[in-house]
């Protein structure tokens, strides 16, 4: 027995002994990865790729760009993959406009041994293909939001004033202008420069150039307003006199912000009399207006003045 046992050592400090005991672990590790550990799911999103696309061609439904692949296997296994050892490849050689249909199976894949494909999402990837078309079209500005109180657009420029629109034949044909991004003018008066991009819109169209550079010029909203009956008088006069027709109609036009609050009396509205001796008189009317007000029109043009005493303090 002593023998039997010391002949076995010798074998297995053999470099024979080696060898085989290198075996037997390689075949027990390999055993606990692949039978000893409950399979598990792993979900993979994989990238899509499309080869072979005609330069006249393009892909109108380009929101599929990853397919969802859902592999089944021991977790140690699964913990080495990567979704690039799964990527979806579709070759487009010879494809015409309209929709070309892709179906995928497990068999569309080569997974590692103990690897299964349990799922596979979209199964079915439908490509719409269309003609490209090229156009050169004016860029419109969009605007969005409220100036400043008593503003408003007076000027848009944009620089380029058109752009190069590339995209599927049947989008394109249908334009007649490219959007930019919304420029917010809530709150803005003055001038408001910007560069933006244009809008796509979700669409599958790509520009030349990209941004374009947006001028708004925000001015004070000009409105006119009118005065029915108001009293009209001399300034600085301690004379006597009378006057004919004692009221006036007057429509003035300016910055909103201004006549809104803006009252007509003596001191704005009134008969200049200095310096006139007694008699009748036909004056005009005199204003001290705020600026940027300006008479659009008055009635009557004229005023018939009685002056009978020109004392002057």
């Amino acid at each position: 027995m002593k023998e039997a046992w010391e002949k076995l050592v010798a074998v297995a400090s053999s470099d024979i002994g080696l060898m085989v005991f290198s075996v037997l672990s390689a075949i027990g590790l390999w055993l606990f990865v692949n039978v000893g550990q409950k399979p598990a799911e792993l979900p993979l999103k994989v990238p899509l790729e499309l080869r072979n696309l005609s330069e006249d061609l393009m892909v109108a439904n380009s929101e599929l760009d990853a397919i969802e692949v859902r592999v089944s296997g021991p977790p140690a296994l699964l913990s080495t993959l990567s979704p690039e050892q799964f990527k979806v490849v579709l070759d487009l050689d010879g494809a015409r406009p309209g929709t070309s249909t892709f179906r995928l199976g497990a068999d569309y894949f080569n997974p590692p041994r103990g690897v299964r494909i349990a799922r596979i999402s979209p199964s079915v990837v439908n490509l719409k293909l269309e003609a490209i078309a090229e156009r050169v079209l004016p860029v419109a500005a969009r605007l969005e939001g409220d100036p400043l109180q008593g503003y408003e657009v007076t000027r848009v420029e944009v620089s380029p004033e058109k752009a190069s629109v590339r995209g599927p034949a049947g989008e394109v044909e249908k334009m007649v202008s490219v959007e930019t991004e919304p420029i917010d003018l809530t709150g803005a008066s003055g001038q408001k420069v910007q560069e933006v991009r244009l809008r796509a819109e979700g669409r599958p169209l790509s520009f030349n150039p990209e941004r374009v550079r947006v001028m708004v010029a925000l001015d004070e909203k000009l409105v006119t307003k009118e005065f029915t009956n108001v009293e009209v008088k001399a300034k600085e006069f301690n004379g006597s006199y009378t006057v004919s027709p004692g009221h006036a109609y007057v429509r003035l036009t300016g910055p909103e912000r201004i006549l809104a609050q803006l009252k007509l009396g003596g001191e704005q509205v009134y008969l200049n009399l200095k310096e006139m001796r007694p008699g009748v008189h036909n004056v005009p009317l005199s204003f001290e207006l705020p600026d940027n007000v300006k008479v659009v029109e008055q009635k009557p043009t004229y005023f018939r003045v009685n002056i009978t005493d020109s004392k002057r303090s």
